[in-house]
């Protein structure tokens, strides 16, 4: 018999991720295809699919099996049905039932979990979360994700199809809009769509730019990594953002370790590569917000794994799935 893997699946607001891993977490390939959101809910399918076949049909070819199909999705989910409820970062995959349909297509079982839970899992399984009971895990991306984890394990609430969602805590209620409907939201602060919303503003007002961050803006090319790269040359709107998002960051976090009682946390997600231009404002806001903790023991965390933890995650989570449909048929 081949070597035995599963399938991790990140699906974002810009690109599907995935992997092969077994069971003890060892990567053996790596994919990724943009997700083109805006697209119908079938058309994201079908390159699903697509993707997930070859990858089985390259590990066959080496005498592998795929077991299994674990997703990462951002939104709110009926995990019950395989159904996504609600994604502001995937507005067309709202009611639509992706895990039994990749399921049918595929002919293995599929997992689905929010992708800031698979984030959560990845981080227990091979990263920073081995070593702490307790902690928060934060995803910077098209949006921003949360999890929480309390003795080792992953909380999951009255499972509401959602849990953990720090990206929806309200920071500044005169702020600017999210893109769940409300205002003043972490995630309309420190996702990559703030910053690129907050520079292509800055364009409309007239203020000066570089040229080249002018035509990324005008061509609709325009991506978080423009804004890193506009704040590394020193460009004060770009700066400001990173600032602001550093602010932002640091009070969610002050508010949340104070009301559970805990001083760790985990960063990830594709925006935390701009760790350098956020972190400083970020632990600056710590020093002082916490009031009931010492801020010298507060611990914050960049993932070890990269871009990659939730990956990590979707896996662990369809090496679980298997594992307990072991258990009931016994």
């Amino acid at each position: 018999m081949g070597k035995a893997c599963c399938i991790g699946v990140d699906i974002g607001g810009t690109f599907i991720k995935m992997g092969l891993f077994d069971e003890k977490g060892v990567q053996y390939a790596l994919e990724r295809l943009p997700s083109n959101a805006l697209r119908p809910p079938e058309m994201l399918l079908e390159s699903l699919v697509q993707a997930c076949r070859n990858l089985m049909d390259a590990w066959q070819a080496h005498e592998g099996r795929v077991l299994a199909v674990g997703l990462g999705v951002a939104g709110k989910l009926d995990n019950q049905e395989g159904r996504v409820v609600f994604s502001p970062n995937l507005p067309n995959m709202a009611g639509f039932p992706l895990a039994p349909l990749l399921e049918k297509a595929l002919g293995i079982p599929v997992f689905m979990e929010n992708d800031a839970n698979v984030f959560g899992l990845g981080e227990l399984w091979a990263g920073h979360g081995r070593q702490v009971a307790n902690w928060i895990g934060v995803t910077l991306g098209t949006g921003v994700g949360g999890c929480l984890v309390t003795n080792g394990s992953l909380w999951l609430g009255d499972r509401l199809g959602f849990v953990g969602e720090i990206g929806h805590v309200i920071v500044d209620p005169h702020g600017p809009s999210c893109a769940c409907g409300q205002t003043g939201c972490l995630e309309a602060h420190a996702s990559g769509s703030s910053l690129t919303r907050g520079i292509t503003q800055a364009f409309h007002e007239g203020s000066p730019l570089p040229s080249w961050l002018c035509d990324a803006i005008a061509s609709g090319s325009l991506t978080p990594e423009h804004v890193d790269k506009a704040a590394r040359t020193g460009h004060p709107r770009a700066l400001d953002l990173f600032r602001r998002m550093g602010w932002a960051l640091g009070l969610a976090l002050g508010n949340l370790f104070t009301f559970l009682g805990i001083q760790t946390a985990v960063i990830g997600g594709g925006v935390s590569q701009a760790w350098d231009l956020f972190f400083p404002h970020l632990m600056e806001t710590l020093k002082t917000t916490p009031r009931m903790l010492d801020p010298s023991k507060i611990k914050i965390h960049r993932t070890s794994l990269g871009p990659l933890a939730p990956l990590y995650g979707a896996a662990h989570l369809a090496w679980q799935g298997l594992q307990e449909r072991a258990g009931d048929s016994t």
